[in-house]
């Protein structure tokens, strides 16, 4: 670039400083940021969307276990279960799970029944 082609970015660039369009922008982008952060946090607070996940965890814990990579998930979804506050039917389910898993372990049993539905 010579001296005369650069000049005039520099004249843009600094117009656009002084402008305060710079601080505009940052503002705006700092406004968005603390929006979606608040959206997340009520989302985060929000007793329906904790009822909400318990349930598809609950669902997901009585399930007929199938295979090995199923029943590890179902163990997840059980510490996630417990961890949000989950009780009743459901940790028992999570403690027979976990029983039946490290005996499978022991034993490196990874056979599952299958479970079909009968035919009507």
């Amino acid at each position: 670039m010579t001296p005369s082609t650069t000049q005039p970015l520099i004249l843009v660039a600094c117009a656009v400083i002084g402008s305060g369009a710079v601080t505009s922008l940052v503002s705006w982008l700092l406004r968005r940021i603390d929006q979606r952060r608040n959206l997340e946090q009520a989302i985060a607070e929000s007793a329906t969307i904790r009822r909400l996940e318990l349930e598809i965890y609950r669902q997901s814990l009585f399930l007929p276990t199938t295979s090995r990579m199923q029943h590890e998930h179902q163990l997840d979804a059980g510490k996630a279960y417990t961890e949000r506050g989950g009780n009743g039917p459901g940790h028992v389910r999570v403690q027979q799970l976990e029983d039946d898993y490290r005996h499978r372990l022991d034993t490196d049993d990874w056979n599952y029944p299958s479970h079909r539905r009968p035919h009507n």
